[in-house]
């Protein structure tokens, strides 16, 4: 998948599971970045309300490789106002690739 698609396509299945009434503590979603699996647990968690059937293994990691980088970069809470569900978090770390394309990075 391209760029910019894979992180809208990302972005709009989070959001969809926030609208559900998705949570996940946000202390929750940092650990599962920083131990790089993030959409395992995701599918774990929400089961089809995320579908990345259409992600490689490649991009997976990709982007949980860019999730990690940013959460050891960025204060959420002082950068994107994120405070409690880490699902937002994600979204948010989506809006950041919107902005600067991770693979110029």
């Amino acid at each position: 998948m391209k760029y910019p698609v894979k992180y809208t396509f990302l972005g709009f299945y989070l959001n969809s599971i926030v609208d559900n009434g998705g949570f996940v503590e946000l202390d929750i979603i940092q650990s599962k970045i920083n131990g790089k699996a993030v959409f395992s647990y995701l599918k774990e968690k929400f089961g089809d309300e995320l579908d990345i059937s259409l992600y490689t293994e490649n991009e997976i990691i990709e982007i949980e490789d860019y999730f990690y980088n940013l959460d050891n970069a960025i204060d959420a809470r002082r950068k994107f106002g994120i405070e409690k569900n880490g699902i937002c978090l994600l979204v948010a770390y989506c809006f950041e690739a919107l902005q600067h394309n991770p693979e110029n990075l």
